[in-house]
């Protein structure tokens, strides 16, 4: 009797293990075009060029970091094709009395020699008790 006692224990116990190595899904991870506001394109002189993730940051990033705070700021190329891309830019850590951190999709066509930002979007994140701590296109209080 012991044996099998020993031995369903250790079974829940692998299942307990097995369990709680399972990630839950991100909630980081950017979704669609569909979950972001539509925003103002930047300047022309802005939405050309040859290099994605200096373009975003031309537009609409910090070129130079805080030196306080724990700001953070990251390109993501989403998805590239020879016709077209997809690219992320989020901000955290702002220093903003309600914003906690921006989120924008930024859809670039291919052409002959450089890539044309073509839509924009921008999601918000909000500090605890400022509104929604999830990405959202809601305005932070």
């Amino acid at each position: 009797m012991n044996t099998r006692l020993f031995s369903t224990l250790g079974a829940i116990a692998l299942i307990g293990t097995t369990t709680a190595c399972v990630a839950p899904p991100s909630t980081e991870t950017p979704t669609e075009r569909s979950a972001y506001g539509e925003i103002s394109l930047p300047p022309e002189s802005q939405r050309f060029g040859q290099d994605l993730e200096i373009i975003a940051i031309d537009a609409f990033g910090t070129a130079e970091m805080p030196t306080e705070g724990n700001f953070n700021q990251e390109v993501t190329i989403v998805e590239q094709t020879s016709t077209d891309a997809i690219v992320t830019l989020t901000q955290t850590g702002r220093l903003d009395d309600s914003v906690e951190g921006v989120r924008y999709w930024l859809e670039f066509d291919a052409g002959e020699n450089a890539w044309e930002m073509v839509w924009a979007g921008r999601q918000v994140r909000c500090y605890p008790g400022r509104g929604s701590q999830d990405w959202t296109t809601e305005l932070c209080n």
